[in-house]
């Protein structure tokens, strides 16, 4: 691939789709990198039912709104896709901590 170009220095659609294919790379990457520290947040957490934190989501949320005001952002839109990412995060954390807690205790019991 070409080095990447400025979305106004665009020559073609084939250079807006290497940089929209670029960028989409990256968000999959920060999502990947968002869930191991997700999933390591299992060690600070007394047990499953502390997983969900719906005050720690209330003021996540929050705050992606707030970001998304100062980024010129739809705030609707922003808040919807973090809340798709922070529920399904959550989904992630909880079958995690099963995964951890089923071979610790059939790791006791042997």
């Amino acid at each position: 691939m070409s080095s990447l170009k400025k979305p106004e220095a665009c020559e073609s659609l084939t250079d807006i789709r290497a940089g929209i294919d670029f960028f989409d790379r990256q968000i999959l990457e920060s999502l990947q990198q968002r869930l191991g520290y997700v999933k390591a947040a299992v060690r600070f957490k007394a047990n499953e039912q502390a997983i969900p934190a719906p005050e720690r989501v209330a003021a996540m949320l929050q705050d992606r709104r707030d970001w998304a005001v100062d980024a010129g952002f739809d705030v609707d839109f922003v808040e919807k896709l973090y809340e798709h990412i922070i529920y399904w995060n959550i989904q992630q954390q909880i079958s995690h901590w099963q995964a951890l807690h089923s071979e610790r205790s059939t790791e006791k019991t042997r």
